[in-house]
């Protein structure tokens, strides 16, 4: 798809002031003032990301009474039940609760739902056999924010509940909980409004350490770090001081599960970065929920065993491999379904459903679909009379409020601007279609629906050295809302020795030089290959690039390695023609 290059302004005098203030160097001075640190205060903080700077648990509405409740039913020795999410954040905040809570004593249990067999969120069964079987105490976590009926049983049954959730609220409030943590809810004066959930389980758990006078709550910032990256939360604010602190204990782990995790994956454990989370920890941990039981996915967080932890961490690589065939069936099968049957002058949505898609691997799929169509996407698995589907979206297309236009055509549906989730009955698919494009036609305008590559700055290759290199990691760790930075080069070069690697799962790297001959490693994204772009098409001689510079650990030592977001042949329009990329830079 065609993309448009735009290179982000910068006030020139305010980059040499901040440089100059803070000792840095004008390119690190750019790429803060590109991510709001306008002032030297805000700069240093970005830097230093200072975990003693995180703002007093009590400041988040509910919390005296969440605490309150749990260290009561600790003391009397009450039965507590966490019920959870099946995907990494939820996994990671029930891990987090049902550790710490343990840890003051409470009689403390889990539940995850079956993806395929109860599907999102807390139910009623699960209520009611809690009540039977003596819970005093229901704890949800990455959901509970919609559960208005369910609510209202667990307090006709006798049991005290806690919401734990990061989800937007519906236009009907808050729901009927003893006591309900939410950033995003009314009147709540905790700062920090984009944490996952396993951030607010995290401050809970500060809250409940902090009253209680014991345990190490820190030692749990591994797993906080591990659900804050998969859930693509902004690594921003507090998101990033946990990231950045949790990476530093996720690397010298201590949990047997997380261990096994990373021997398995064969990551080097020094150097691990949210891209490793991403791609290599997150999509095993994710694996067993999406194809069915996560509850293999929450024992390895939670166990002490370490031959246990071996086994589980064999089971989940096999069900991933299961996973990712299932994967590229299914979007093979949607891209063919796109050309049949969306008419892009017409859809601003994307509404896709089939009988052969897993509901496992809907999420995925549209998560793809987007990025290469750069269109809201709804993928729908047709499992039966109420369906399950999947959402993303662009920024001009909030989902949760565009589903409550459509609300009429849906069973269920929660989660977040650009990802959300859905029930539907089969017979409601094609109206359902249909509105939301209604809705889309009112507010997307056309424009909306070309990307464009943003980039920091132009840079000649000659200036990526080992110093700038040093300098840039100080601004990790990246993702959402602080992507690596992005560069435009106009001085690389195609040489006639390209010396390309075979395919392997990140993708093909190849060679490119400098002006000045200087070579580096190129890596084409696996991604990109797929869409059809390779570098046996590139003519030798100059040629334009965006990229994110990294350091790899090579054969001869730490190499920088440019991976790449697109390319273009000098005086040709970036993203057209057979040499053009599709879907952009890592995070």
């Amino acid at each position: 798809m065609r993309r448009n290059w735009r290179i982000k302004p910068a006030d020139e005098q305010r980059v040499s002031w901040l440089a100059d203030s803070l000792d840095l160097s004008p390119h690190i001075a750019r790429l803060l003032l590109h991510r709001g640190a306008a002032s030297v205060s805000e700069a240093s903080d970005f830097l230093n990301a200072d975990i003693g700077s995180l703002p007093s648990p009590f400041r988040m509405a509910g919390m005296e009474k969440a605490v309150r409740l749990i260290r009561e039913a600790a003391a009397g020795r009450g039965k507590v039940l966490i019920v959870g999410d099946y995907d990494v954040d939820g996994l990671t905040s029930t891990a987090v609760l049902y550790r710490v809570i343990g840890e003051i004593g409470a009689d403390v249990s889990c539940h995850i739902p079956h993806r395929i067999n109860d599907g999102y969120g807390l139910k009623t069964d699960v209520i009611r056999r809690a009540a039977e079987s003596g819970v005093k105490l229901l704890i949800t976590v990455d959901c509970g924010t919609t559960s208005f009926e369910e609510m209202k049983l667990a307090r006709r049954l006798g049991l005290e509940t806690v919401v734990v959730d990061h989800h937007e609220l519906l236009l009907a409030g808050p729901p009927p909980a003893s006591a309900f943590l939410n950033p995003l809810q009314p009147q709540c004066g905790y700062p920090s409004k984009d944490l996952a959930s396993v951030g607010v389980a995290f401050t809970l758990a500060r809250g409940l350490l902090e009253r209680s006078g014991s345990g190490w709550v820190w030692d749990h910032l591994d797993l906080v770090a591990l659900g804050t990256v998969a859930d693509l939360s902004p690594l921003v604010g507090e998101n990033r001081i946990l990231v950045r602190a949790g990476l530093h204990r996720l690397r010298g782990t201590r949990k047997p599960g997380l261990r096994a995790l990373l021997s398995q994956t064969k990551l080097e454990a020094g150097r691990l970065t949210t891209e490793d989370i991403s791609f290599c920890l997150a999509p095993r941990l994710n694996a067993m929920g999406r194809m069915g039981s996560a509850q293999t996915s929450l024992q390895l967080l939670i166990t002490e065993d370490s031959e246990e932890a071996g086994s589980l961490v064999k089971q989940m690589n096999r069900e991933n491999k299961n996973r990712a065939g299932l994967e590229r069936e299914a979007f093979q099968r949607a891209l063919a379904k796109v050309e049949r049957e969306i008419d892009f002058s017409r859809d601003r949505v994307i509404v896709l459903e089939d009988e052969r898609w897993h509901p496992g691997v809907v999420g995925i799929v549209a998560t793809r679909l987007t990025a290469r169509f750069h269109r809201p996407t709804v993928v729908i698995a047709l499992s039966g009379p109420m369906c399950r589907g999947s959402a993303r979206s662009i920024r001009a297309f909030p989902l949760v409020e565009a589903f409550e236009e459509v609300k009429e055509h849906l069973l269920e549906f929660g989660g977040h601007p650009g990802a959300a989730g859905l029930t539907i009955a089969r017979e409601q698919v094609p109206h359902f279609r249909e509105a939301l494009n209604r809705v889309a036609q009112e507010w997307i305008d056309p424009q909306m629906l070309t990307p464009s590559l943003e980039m920091d700055a132009e840079m000649p290759l000659s200036e990526l050295t080992d110093g700038f290199m040093r300098d840039l990691e100080m601004l990790a760790p990246f993702g959402p809302g602080n992507p690596r930075p992005v560069f435009v080069s106009r001085d690389a070069r195609v040489p006639a020795e390209r010396k390309q690697s075979p395919f392997s799962v990140m993708g093909v790297r190849f060679t490119l030089q400098d002006a000045r001959g200087r070579a580096f490693d190129a890596l084409q994204p696996r991604h990109e290959i797929a869409e059809g772009w390779n570098v046996r098409q590139l003519p030798l001689g100059p040629v334009e690039i965006v990229y994110s510079p990294v350091r790899r650990l090579g054969s001869d030592g730490l190499q920088i390695e440019l991976k790449l977001c697109d390319l273009k042949l000098p005086n040709t329009a970036a993203g057209a023609g057979p040499i053009g990329m599709g879907t952009g830079c890592p995070a």
